[in-house]
């Protein structure tokens, strides 16, 4: 089972609409998928605070950035 992280924010409407959108994919095999409020962490703070939601692959560090729609979130989850 693959490993993501989707990169959130407090308050933030269009993390709430991207992790709704990955909710809804119809994937070939399940994922894990972990959601991180950045405020927590000082260096992802400072480095993605402008750029949530982001979606990161675990293994690689491979990054889908907002926006993005379901047809290429799957895409990048399902090409990794």
């Amino acid at each position: 089972m693959s490993e993501f992280y989707l990169l959130t924010g407090e308050s933030c409407a269009l993390c709430s609409q991207a992790l709704q959108l990955l909710h809804g994919l119809p994937l070939e095999e399940p994922i894990r998928l972990n959601v991180v409020a950045i405020e927590q962490q000082p260096e992802l703070f400072e480095e993605y605070r402008w750029l949530i939601p982001v979606l990161v692959h675990g293994a690689t560090d491979q990054e889908l950035r907002w926006p993005f729609t379901a047809e290429q979130a799957q895409q990048f989850i399902e090409e990794l």
